[in-house]
Order: structure tokens, then sequence, then C-alpha cells
């Protein structure tokens, strides 16, 4: 399943013992799609379509993918300043049952080709 993204916010949390340590929620148009959540200290638990209402409604069905705090930075670095995206999830084959479906994988993406060579070469950048 694909949602498309127009917009985004980030959360950094605080939690106790459950790993979960920032999430970036997405909407499309001003209605959530889905979200990443990352997780420091834990295994990751699988990714998921969370649909709370109604599993047949698209709509009401959301993606939410799990990754390592340790890609926060390059995530949210490529989201600010990448346009446009969308957020995918590759669901087990199994009927969705429940207020969620695990999935299997997933991937934060561009929607469209990037020109190479458009970032300008920052000579400064690469001197110690």
């Amino acid at each position: 399943m694909r949602k498309a993204i127009t917009s985004y916010t980030v959360h950094l949390l605080a939690s106790v013992k459950t790993g979960l340590t920032a999430q970036i929620l997405f909407k499309n148009n001003g209605l959530f799609v889905g979200r990443v959540d990352f997780y420091n200290g834990v295994d990751l638990p699988k990714s998921y379509l969370w649909h709370p209402n109604n599993p047949n409604d698209e709509n009401q069905t959301y993606l939410v993918l799990a990754m390592s705090f340790d890609a926060f930075h390059s995530v949210a670095e490529l989201i600010r300043n990448e346009t446009p995206w969308g957020l995918e999830l590759w669901p087990v084959s199994s009927p969705m049952i429940g207020a969620a479906t695990d999935g299997y994988s997933g991937k934060l993406y561009t929607t469209s080709e990037e020109i190479t060579g458009e970032q300008e070469f920052d000579l400064q950048a690469l001197r110690p």
C-alpha cells in the first residue's frame, strides 16, 4: 500500500521502557496517512498497517514503519530538503483483522526522480 505525503511533523518522545524515541507523522493534504517510529536500545518491532476504524476503507488505513533511531537524523534531513515524498508498506499475505496488520517491509521514498548535480558542490565542506 502506498500513501502520498504533503506535510509532516516531528515528535521527540520521552519513553521509559518501550525504546520509542521519536516519530515523524505524515499527512496528505491535511489527512493523516502514517508515521515512522524510531526506536533505540530495543529490537525493532514489525512495521504494520493500522486501521483502527474500518479495515475496508483505505482512507482509514495508516502505514506505520519502524526504524532504528540511528536513521532519525538522516530521514529528518532528507524529508526537510527533498520533495515530493511517499510512504509504502508491503504487508504479509493475510487478511486485515483487528486494529493492526503486520507488515514485513516498507519504505519512505521520493515520488519523482531527482536531477543529478542539482546540489551546489561545496568545496569548504570537504576541508578538515
